[in-house]
């Protein structure tokens, strides 16, 4: 199966052999029909004039172009824009600085305007401003339009058509509209409606392309989006009826189930007619057309050859047939030309082969340069399912996109109808035992229901500690500590109801951020992992793997669990320079120049997260090619980044961290006998600390004498040394220059290299006491020869 994965394209619906101006399509066709000159809003808020950004200034100038957008054509009080601007707390002239932004607009709009004139322009009318723009150059525009459109063609039953505007109405939407001023209220309400008629275009389409038999896109379409949005039942109908024209009716059914149970849990509610129709249709295998209205109503067709311009036979009212809340949609048979699927079995039988996994860009997410790490967890977890007994572990530093591989592994495995169920490790206080898999089993208690509840009639009590009522949806925690046998009766419990389970339909389950897993959640895992012999059952965990072995839990059930003979691992490291490149284009659509992405690669190290981090600071995404405001914003450490290597920091046992601030004074590179010397007697085992450190992952040894200690990540040692008061750094400072002058004269300049390295330092960092920003300590002086 080593080539499930090949020609997979993971990037978000981007061609890159395609021009500037083209747009992917969702059916995979692209739109040529760009404009010259163009007001984006989905994704960041951008003007572009031939393929070239314009410079619209920082956020809060954006925020006004923003404001003045979603009322275009009208005139916006100059008042309303202060206070909408500043929220309550304006600068000390306002409406001048408000003339200033003004400006500024004018002046970034005009600039695109050489071959013409402006296409845009912020007018001032009495008692405010307005922005006049040509509609069609405003791509939420043209979004709208086309959705219009596309409603329209099918109110006329032109299905195709209606599926080909739809089609490029949704080509549009490269992202959240006005993704990074959503902070600002009127834009948030705006960005709220978008998302609704975006989700209204998604199921207008699922309607055409049900009507002329397209179930296959259907079903791709709307997967991620009932995920999403599990209360949204024309989404939900749509589904169904696309699975049932597949041959899944069981899923179908199952699907209904799912949704009526959260329905109920969330809302207190029932399904609408609607559904509670479609429902009946698929459960007593009518052969009915239904005329899809205006809206995208449900349309199911068990003759997809049929002639969708023709009437259809008058359908029998959904209350002749529907059924009650309590009606078992498994014992319903299935019809015999289901195509081969993930098919369970009972064990000791023999079980068909687990299908390939489909390809083809998906979009759900960017996921850039991991199609080796994808094509070879694809092939862990379908051996697994196969009976591959291994556990699966996808291994990695925070931000490295551990997360992001594994779901874009479930969005391809939910096109197979192979159920994915998760579950998130969280550590600290208040926690109770098994909570990663009370979630686990929170969702298979709503998806499997009847194979649920005989696992709970077969074991009663011993589920408590994490079982759900399936009726109720409460959970019931024991908060008495079991004896030990009584724990391995609970844990072998729920060993044989996930085996139970798989053996009905195979399971994977997704256990993210092991390393914080509590103790009691560990124990199961590694029952479980004996119990794996030949099961259809997949386990695949997410981990900071350095974070683990390093832990408290160090050569524990963690460690165990990842350095299994069974386990096969995935590990993700950061981005090169080229995959970094186009990270960057996938997020911005910007060319950006390779010396700034030379310098962006090596400041976030190819790290995703701490990559986005940099580029949201920059702002717009037009600054990207301007290597002096890159620097600019590389020189400081983004606010999430600082706070995520603090949490990180903040775990470490305190003579380690202490040993490492010391370290973070000492330069690029560093002896550990000068570590030693600074910090005297303060800290007995210098060596011991320093050893936790490297397999944290936050230092590193040379291989070569004089074997130089470095930090693994200059972010690491830059918060380190912010962390120091300014007495602090100078306490440090002195004791570098006391420990180098009493050292003898070394022959040939040995302690040369040392004293040089000891004198750089990291390139900026700041505290709440020192707002100028330290440079760190003083050059060190050499010793006297």
């Amino acid at each position: 199966m080593s080539d499930l994965f090949k020609g997979v394209t993971l990037k978000r619906t981007i061609d890159r052999k395609a021009t500037p101006d083209s747009r992917p399509r969702v059916d995979g066709t692209v739109e040529t029909g760009a404009p010259a000159w163009e007001l984006r809003v989905f994704g960041s808020l951008t003007a572009l004039h031939a393929g070239r950004s314009l410079p619209l200034g920082p956020l809060r100038h954006r925020a006004l172009l923003g404001l003045l957008l979603v009322r275009l054509g009208n005139v916006v009080p100059a008042g309303q824009l202060v206070d909408e601007l500043w929220s309550g707390r304006p600068p000390r002239r306002p409406i001048a600085t408000l003339q200033t932004y003004v400006s500024h607009l004018r002046r970034a709009l005009a600039s695109g305007g050489e071959q013409g004139g402006a296409q845009a322009r912020v007018r001032h009318s009495s008692p405010g401003y307005v922005l006049e723009i040509d509609p069609e150059l405003v791509d939420v525009h043209r979004f709208e339009t086309l959705v219009d459109r596309g409603r329209k063609e099918l109110a006329e039953r032109r299905f195709h058509s209606a599926r080909d505007e739809l089609s490029r109405a949704l080509s549009l939407w490269r992202g959240d509209p006005y993704l990074e001023l959503t902070s600002y209220g009127p834009i948030a309400d705006e960005n709220e409606r978008l998302e609704q008629l975006r989700l209204t275009a998604v199921e207008t389409r699922a309607g055409a392309c049900l009507a002329i038999g397209e179930a296959d896109s259907v079903v791709t379409a709307l997967y991620p989006e009932v995920q999403r949005n599990p209360t949204r039942e024309r989404c939900v109908g749509h589904l169904m009826s696309g699975l049932y024209l597949l041959g899944r009716q069981a899923e179908s059914l199952r699907l209904y189930e799912q949704t009526r149970r959260h329905l109920a849990d969330e809302l207190g509610v029932d399904p609408g007619a609607e559904l509670q129709g479609v429902h009946a249709d698929i459960l007593h295998q009518r052969v009915l057309l239904t005329e899809p209205p205006a809206s995208g109503g449900s349309c199911v067709m068990t003759d997809p050859g049929a002639d969708c311009s023709g009437p259809g036979p008058e359908a029998a009212p959904p209350s002749a047939a529907a059924p009650g809340p309590d009606d078992a949609p498994t014992d319903v048979p299935e019809p015999p030309s289901h195509p081969p699927r993930p098919a369970g079995r009972t064990r000791g039988t023999t079980r068909a082969p687990a299908p390939r996994l489909p390809t083809g860009a998906r979009t759900g997410g960017v996921l850039v340069g991991r199609d080796r790490e994808l094509s070879v967890l694809g092939d862990h977890v379908l051996d697994a399912l196969d009976g591959g007994s291994h556990l699966t572990a996808v291994l990695g530093e925070t931000g490295v996109g551990k997360t992001e591989l594994v779901e874009e592994l479930a969005g391809r495995l939910h096109e197979l109808l192979q159920e994915v169920v998760w579950g998130r490790c969280t550590s600290g206080e208040g926690v109770p035992a098994y909570w990663v898999w009370a979630q686990v089993f929170r969702q298979l208690a709503v998806s499997r229901p009847e194979v649920f509840r005989r696992a709970e009639a077969r074991f009663g009590n011993l589920l408590a500690p994490l079982m759900l009522d399936p009726e109720s949806g409460r959970r019931s925690l024991s908060g008495e500590d079991p004896s030990a046998r009584v724990r391995f009766l609970t844990q072998d419990a729920m060993c044989e109801t996930l085996l139970s389970l798989a053996a009905e339909d195979p399971l994977v389950v997704v256990l993210e951020d092991l390393d914080q897993a509590d103790e009691s959640s560990l124990e199961l895992l590694a029952l479980l992992r004996t119990r794996l012999h030949c099961e259809p059952l997949s386990v695949v965990v997410t981990a900071d793997d350095t974070r683990a072995a390093a832990g408290p839990m160090g050569a524990g059930a963690v460690a165990e669990a990842l350095g299994d003979s069974r386990t096969r691992s995935v590990r993700l490291a950061g981005l090169s320079r080229r995959e970094t490149r186009d990270l960057v284009s996938a997020q911005t659509t910007v060319q950006v120049p390779d010396d700034v992405v030379r310098l962006l690669h090596e400041r976030s190290r190819g790290n995703p997260y701490v990559l986005h981090q940099f580029i949201a600071g920059v702002g717009d995404p037009g600054l990207l090619g301007d290597r002096a405001v890159v620097e600019n914003v590389l020189a400081d450490i983004p606010v999430g980044v600082r706070q995520a290597l603090g949490r990180r920091l903040a775990a470490l046992p305190g003579p380690v961290l202490d040993v490492l601030r010391c370290c973070s004074a000492l330069g690029e590179a560093f002896e550990l006998a000068l570590v030693r010397e600074v910090l005297g007697g303060s800290s007995p085992d210098v060596e011991a600390a320093v050893e936790a450190a490297t397999r944290h992952g936050l230092l590193r040894r040379a291989a070569q004498p004089p074997f130089l200690l470095s930090f693994r990540d200059e972010l690491v040692q830059e918060v380190l040394l912010g962390e120091l008061s300014g007495s602090d750094r100078a306490r440090l400072r002195e004791s570098v220059v006391r420990a180098l002058a009493r050292r003898p004269a070394a022959p040939h300049g040995e302690y040369e290299p040392v004293r040089e390295r000891s004198r750089r330092t990291p390139r900026r960092h700041s505290t709440a006491g020192d707002p100028q920003g330290a440079c760190g300590p003083a050059p060190v002086p050499p010793h006297p020869a």
